[in-house]
């Protein structure tokens, strides 16, 4: 049978497609309502997040490298006191915090490198004051221990100056002795001429010649203790020994050890000005001699021709520091005064000579210290 749809009225109509009725009018096209274009629309969706779901654990993967970094750079601005962002804050303010936290650390560690300059240079300047504090240290050790030296020095020639004095005085009294019982004597004799009995003419003459003898070796012991004593007296033991005139040279000679070549030339010079005094000639000697060459004695000699009287001529002697110290001491002062003992012996009355030492140096050459073996005479011009 054919398909019929009840009207609203009723009655029954028969469908003219079901028909195939040639006159009737082609069918309609379906409409899609809200409903089903909203279940399209929930399907697709539905499939775009299957595919979002497939991709997900790939790019997981990617973005895990960059969470990490982020939580790092979290956790170290947490560290340094960096408040950390969150709750929505947007990337320009997170941006702009950082660059305003970068400069400050900029300028935080500006500030500390400056600090940590000022310090470098402070200690870089303790270090020189300290260095500078034990070069004055040494020196003044050394400067110590050499017045020490002369201190014990001088107080032995003090006292050997003493006992040679002391011994002339007496030797002075007993010739003054015999030579008063040596005159009794002979009065004694000329009285009793030949009347005396031979024994007794016999036992004075015997005692006058005793006496004569004894006077003898008195007044020639009493001039060699006087030699000793002059030479003494020549030689300074000291400073303290020193006469006046020559005691700020040898104190600003002493002072120049351990000073460079330029130095040294340049306190000469300033000697001269200051002091009034120069270098009259340096004498070499060979290594462990205090014995001048011969062909050095007639020009020392001739030095003192053009010294006015009153002018000081002070020998300085001078070893290298090869050898013992007590040695070369010894050494250095046996050549000032084998020198000053030759211009002594042609120096005038008005003139004035002495000698001195400095014991061992490198002042003349630290090289070759052969070179250092030697005797400077110094003209000190009397002060007008």
């Amino acid at each position: 049978m054919p398909d019929t749809h009840m009207q609203p009225n009723g009655q029954e109509t028969t469908d003219p497609a079901s028909q195939g009725h040639p006159g009737a009018a082609p069918a309609t096209k379906l409409t899609v309502t809200p409903t089903q274009a909203m279940i399209l629309v929930i399907v697709a969706l539905l499939l775009v997040l299957i595919v979002l779901k497939v991709k997900t654990p790939t790019e997981n993967q990617k973005l895990a490298p960059l969470r990490a970094e982020i939580e790092e750079l979290k956790r170290r601005s947490g560290s340094v006191g960096l408040p950390t962002a969150g709750g929505g804050e947007q990337l320009e303010d997170i941006a702009e915090r950082m660059k305003k936290d970068a400069d400050s650390m900029v300028l935080l560690a500006g500030r500390y490198k400056q600090l940590i300059d000022d310090g470098n240079a402070e200690l870089l300047k303790k270090n020189a004051d300290l260095l500078r504090s034990e070069q004055y240290r040494q020196v003044l050790s050394n400067d110590y221990d050499r017045l020490k030296n002369d201190l014990q020095q001088a107080k032995s020639g003090g006292y050997e100056a003493d006992a040679l004095r002391r011994e002339v005085e007496t030797l002075k009294t007993l010739r003054e002795t015999q030579s008063a019982e040596m005159a009794i004597l002979k009065q004694r004799l000329a009285a009793a001429g030949e009347q005396a009995p031979k024994a007794d003419l016999e036992n004075l003459q015997r005692r006058l010649e005793e006496i004569t003898r004894a006077k003898e070796f008195f007044e020639s012991r009493a001039k060699e203790l006087e030699g000793e004593l002059n030479k003494a007296r020549l030689f300074a033991r000291s400073e303290n020994e020193l006469l006046p005139a020559a005691v700020k040279l040898f104190q600003t000679l002493r002072k120049l050890e351990n000073q460079s070549e330029p130095e040294i030339k340049k306190a000469y010079t300033q000697i001269g000005a200051d002091l009034a005094a120069n270098v009259l000639k340096t004498l070499a000697f060979p290594t462990g001699s205090a014995k001048m060459d011969a062909t050095d004695e007639d020009p020392v000699r001739q030095l003192l021709t053009n010294v006015p009287d009153g002018d000081l001529v002070l020998v300085i002697g001078y070893a290298s520091e090869t050898g013992n110290v007590d040695g070369n001491r010894t050494l250095s002062s046996d050549r000032a005064t084998a020198v000053a003992e030759l211009l002594t012996s042609v120096k005038r009355p008005g003139q004035q000579v002495q000698a001195v030492y400095l014991g061992q140096t490198d002042r003349f050459s630290s090289r070759a210290p052969e070179r250092n073996q030697l005797c400077e005479i110094w003209q000190i011009r009397k002060q007008q």
